[in-house]
């Protein structure tokens, strides 16, 4: 049933978050912040860090402009529920758990010292921390469907596939491993390293979940989302 306030919390939502990206695509292309690992094979795109951030910056300003559109395709709120649960909530809670789990273990495995010298705080938290309250917030303020069980499971595990696929393939036609913890562990190591990484993916895949609902609860007395 068609809800204004419902309409209108969502375009306030994706519109602050089209501002928003924009204005990081703004930062970075003022402060480039290329780093020596920058220029290495395949570039920032062998780096989940940066899949995750592109990712957000193309669903965020693809959801404000359609949401401030007339015309809206067909299934497109089925392709962000999708999305959003599948790709981009879990992605982000990973990708920020991954790189301060291991940066407080030492952080020369993913963010060496010499980093903090090109990468700006603000920049670092954008890619590492924001990620992660932008898609907590929008769990809370935004009403997504659930996919299959099956559906959510398939996709999760392909993404993870393409993304592990990518990563050897850089090693072979580049000859350097996207981060170097990869390159100091032996190929027994390398193969459970990457089984753990696919099945702590998952798992917060299934808490997400959880913690949506959980937070969509928390916050429909004030939204009054029905």
């Amino acid at each position: 049933m068609y809800n204004p306030s419902v309409e209108m919390r969502e375009r306030t939502f994706y519109s602050a978050m089209l501002l928003y990206h924009v204005y990081v695509i703004w930062y970075r292309y003022m402060f480039p912040m290329i780093s020596d690992e920058d220029k290495t094979f395949a570039g920032r795109w062998k780096f989940l860090t940066h899949w995750n951030a592109m990712l957000q910056i193309c669903y965020y300003i693809t959801c404000g402009l359609l949401v401030n559109s007339n015309s809206v395709p067909n299934r497109w709120d089925q392709l962000r529920d999708q999305l959003f649960y599948i790709i981009l909530l879990p992605l982000s809670v990973f990708v920020s758990t991954m790189f301060w789990g291991m940066y407080l273990y030492d952080r020369t495995l993913v963010f060496p010292p010499h980093l903090d010298e090109i990468v700006t705080p603000f920049f670092n938290h954008q890619k590492h921390t924001a990620v992660v309250l932008w898609t907590f917030l929008e769990a809370a303020i935004v009403h997504h469907n659930t996919p299959g069980h099956f559906e959510g499971h398939f996709i999760a595990g392909l993404f993870c596939a393409s993304y592990l696929a990518v990563v050897l393939w850089v090693h072979a036609a580049g000859g350097v491993w996207a981060y170097p913890i990869l390159g100091v562990l032996n190929w027994a190591g390398k193969a459970a390293f990457s089984g753990v990484s696919i099945l702590v993916y998952v798992a917060f895949y299934r808490a997400g979940l959880s913690v949506s609902q959980f937070l969509q609860n928390i916050s429909s007395p004030f939204l009054k989302i029905e």
